[in-house]
């Protein structure tokens, strides 16, 4: 079955196409999922969640006006960030208006860690700073566009970016340093 006809399938409603869709997207789009959630658990809720959004909207996509790729990922960064901000109504936001500048004095450790040690240090932070994180560095939206999906001021968006970024950074020496600790005893 082609991915044409896989979408086609969908369309009509064919479990059987819905099931090749979800396999040959599953991967891929679970590690979308867990770069946003805290967790294996949340991140495969956003990814079903994501997933009935497109089985739901899939009519809605023309074949030949756009990539169906990158038509799932974005419903899964939305939902994502839709589960996010129902996550959101019971936390505390800081409204600050600057922008820090951190650099990055942890770049050779950062080359030396794998993709899942990296997702790892994400997860561990707060989901304020992880989706706006994610959504700057990763998913490349501006702090206009991040302020606009998550309901927060730019000013916001900025300072949870440099507060992620520094967190990231201090993970990463308590990580160097424990690393150089353990190998010297």
């Amino acid at each position: 079955m082609s991915l044409a006809e896989i979408v086609q399938g969908c369309i009509e409603g064919k479990r059987v196409a819905q099931n090749k869709l979800y396999e040959h997207y599953h991967a891929r789009m679970v590690g979308v999922c867990m770069r946003y959630a805290g967790s294996k658990d949340e991140a495969r809720e956003i990814m079903n969640t994501g997933f009935l959004k497109v089985f739901q909207t899939i009519e809605r996509f023309q074949h030949g006006d756009g990539n169906i790729d990158a038509w799932i990922y974005r419903i899964m960064i939305n939902t994502a960030i839709d589960y996010y901000r129902k996550e959101l109504k019971h936390r505390y936001q800081d409204d600050v208006d600057n922008h820090y500048n951190i650099k990055d004095e942890n770049a050779d450790a950062v080359s030396e860690m794998s993709a899942a040690e990296l997702i790892k240090l994400v997860q561990e932070l707060s989901p304020a700073y992880r989706a706006v994180f994610n959504l700057y560095v990763i998913d490349g939206f501006s702090h206009k566009e991040i302020a606009e999906q998550l309901n927060i001021s730019e000013g916001t968006s900025k300072s949870n970016l440099a507060k992620a970024r520094g967190n990231l950074q201090e993970m990463i020496r308590k990580r160097e340093s424990f690393k150089t600790t353990s190998y010297a005893g």
